[in-house]
């Protein structure tokens, strides 16, 4: 079916590009077909601080997800002499689709004051589009004392990005990593800084 204005022309370009069959007789079609067409152009999205699950809605066919991990604890200043020792690493964040996993790692846990390895290692990404060392929630800061000994930072979690083909009804499943504690001996020397919380964002088209 052709308009004979230009007007008529772009009513139903409109109309047709939602999919609907142009019938003279029912005067609400231009406004289906808004109401049809918005939601598809918009995004919307879904915040996750906790483990949970994702159900794709109805007309979706594919989905961003966007994978955080944890950052590890910050290493402690040791003013009671506990060397050698090492905070929580972050907790690993995820998204799995069948057996499709996109994983952002959490970072390394801070060692703490007067040891020989200071550097706590970033945690890394896999299975995304984009995947990025150290790039997700931060680690802890070293704490240190008046006296100048100072804890290893914590390592930075992964972050990774993965546009997902999916039908309506699939269940994502969400892990989320937590920040890593200060906890190498938490009831001598709890000063440390916790690692930031990882997150997984799910958007849809």
């Amino acid at each position: 079916m052709q308009g004979s204005t230009p007007v008529e022309c772009e009513v139903l370009n409109v109309i047709q590009g939602a999919g609907i069959w142009p019938d003279c007789d029912d005067k609400t079609q231009l406004l289906q077909a808004i109401q049809k067409l918005i939601p598809s152009a918009t995004s919307q999205r879904q915040y996750f601080t906790e483990d949970g699950q994702f159900e794709v809605p109805d007309g979706v066919t594919k989905v961003r997800a966007t994978v955080v991990g944890g950052g590890g604890g910050g290493g402690l200043n040791a003013i009671l002499g506990d060397t050698n020792k090492q905070s929580e690493d972050g907790g690993a964040s995820s998204v799995s689709l069948n057996s499709t996993v996109v994983l952002a790692n959490g970072g390394e846990g801070g060692w703490s004051a007067l040891t020989t390895s200071m550097a706590a290692a970033h945690g890394s990404a896999s299975g995304g589009d984009l995947n990025l060392t150290g790039q997700g929630a931060p680690g802890g800061h070293g704490n240190t004392t008046n006296t100048g000994l100072t804890g290893g930072a914590g390592g930075n979690g992964g972050f990774a990005i993965k546009d997902l083909s999916v039908e309506a009804s699939d269940l994502l499943t969400v892990v989320v990593g937590a920040g890593g504690l200060s906890d190498a001996d938490t009831q001598k020397d709890p000063s440390g800084n916790y690692g930031g919380d990882g997150y997984v964002i799910i958007e849809w088209f």
